[in-house]
């Protein structure tokens, strides 16, 4: 993990509800719902968007009763920019 990033593996997360001066391309069905960071990806440049390198990517895993109404063990892992996601106390 990079100095740069904010979170690690294992830290508890939510995703902002909205972010209109970030990246757009985080599902609306994740937005304000809590997961976990399973992957640290760091800073990625993506050579087709010219806005150059953006916020370290993270793969947040959620529960998948938390993000439809679906019930069972069975999770959502989701690619999502730091600028979206929110540290989770260890309480909530």
């Amino acid at each position: 993990m990079s100095d740069e990033q904010k979170f690690k593996i294992g830290d508890a997360v939510m995703v902002a509800v909205e972010n209109p001066d970030g990246n757009p391309r985080t599902p609306k069905y994740i937005r304000g719902k809590r997961g976990v960071v399973a992957f640290a990806h760091g800073r990625l440049e993506n050579s087709r968007d010219h806005r150059g390198i953006h916020d370290p990517l993270y793969t947040v895993r959620f529960d998948l009763s938390e993000v439809s109404g679906c019930r069972g063990g069975d999770t959502v892992l989701v690619d999502v920019h730091e600028e979206w996601l929110r540290r989770l106390n260890a309480d909530a």
